[in-house]
């Protein structure tokens, strides 16, 4: 893979649709997750085993996962603990992922468990996952900010990426959760995991919740991250913390990363026929802007030596 190469997760199945109210059909679930593998997304969110009685969207795992099971290998889930590791390993997902809240009152309205609780669990998941053959993805929310603690530091985001790390964990992702994270901060904040947590193993994760979220998809790229997630047409956001709308719209961030001289695996043209195809299931036009305007193929890019120096 060259310098320059970006893994992008699109978690529009999982992150994007599980704050939404109204009830989107399996159907149209399997539709969104086969069309973003047929756009060439290297890795999709596909859903989460996690509790009905706290994300009823996505009561449908099992048959969303039964629909694509021939691309086990591109997808990813959201587990909250090691039962729901158990049910992902009974339907051959090989990727996990786990949220782990930077404040304890986050943790423990996402989870019910305090940080240290989590952290201690983790452990356990990782060693059940790894004999599984199946890898673990951490992504440390509220990063930025916390909607009920306010600013979180940014030496406890270290100090708790360094931890995730140690518990043997494939990537470690830095979560903007609810959109307070600007280029500064995030290049700041990534210098200081960085030297905790070697840089080809973190993430990246923003909302566009302010409006800064492909801006500080370029702010990581430049700190040298080359691992981000983002949804679909900016379809999505956090159901456990207030006002948190809106994911990075894949097809704008990649448009802008491309720009920069980055190497992607997706279509950009197929994605945004993806985006119109959801905004069509959701009766709604979604926050994203790429897929109403087009893609415009007449503008130069950087070269990967220029950009990454």
């Amino acid at each position: 893979m060259n310098a320059s190469h970006v893994l992008w997760t699109d978690v529009a199945p999982r992150d994007g649709l599980q704050s939404i109210k109204d009830h989107v059909s399996t159907e149209a679930k399997v539709r969104l997750l086969r069309g973003l593998l047929g756009a060439g997304a290297p890795r999709v969110e596909a859903t989460a085993f996690v509790s009905p009685q706290w994300v009823p969207q996505l009561a449908d795992a099992a048959e969303v996962l039964s629909s694509v099971r021939e691309h086990v290998s591109r997808l990813r889930v959201l587990i909250p603990n090691h039962r729901g590791l158990e049910r992902a390993l009974e339907h051959g997902m090989r990727n996990v992922l786990v949220t782990l809240g930077a404040t304890d009152s986050f943790n423990r309205r996402n989870v019910n468990r305090s940080v240290a609780e989590s952290l201690e669990e983790l452990t356990r998941i990782v060693a059940t996952a790894r004999a599984a053959g199946c890898t673990v993805d951490v992504a440390l929310s509220v990063s930025f900010g916390c909607p009920y603690e306010g600013r979180v530091e940014p030496q406890r985001v270290a100090d708790l990426c360094e931890r995730i790390a140690g518990a043997g964990v494939d990537e470690v992702g830095v979560a903007d959760t609810i959109g307070v994270a600007t280029p500064a901060a995030v290049a700041s904040l990534l210098r200081l995991v960085a030297e905790r947590v070697p840089l080809e193993q973190l993430s990246l994760h923003v909302h566009d919740t302010r409006g800064l979220g492909v801006a500080n998809v370029v702010a990581a790229f430049a700190a040298g991250v080359r691992r981000f997630d983002g949804s679909v047409g900016g379809v999505g956001g956090c159901p456990f913390a207030p006002r948190s709308t809106g994911n990075v719209c894949s097809e704008d961030a990649l448009q802008a990363l491309m720009s920069l001289g980055a190497t992607v695996d997706a279509d950009l043209d197929a994605l945004c026929r993806v985006s119109e195809q959801l905004e069509r299931d959701l009766g709604r036009a979604l926050p994203g802007r790429l897929y109403r305007a087009g893609v415009w193929h007449g503008v130069p890019v950087a070269t990967a030596e220029a950009s990454v120096g």
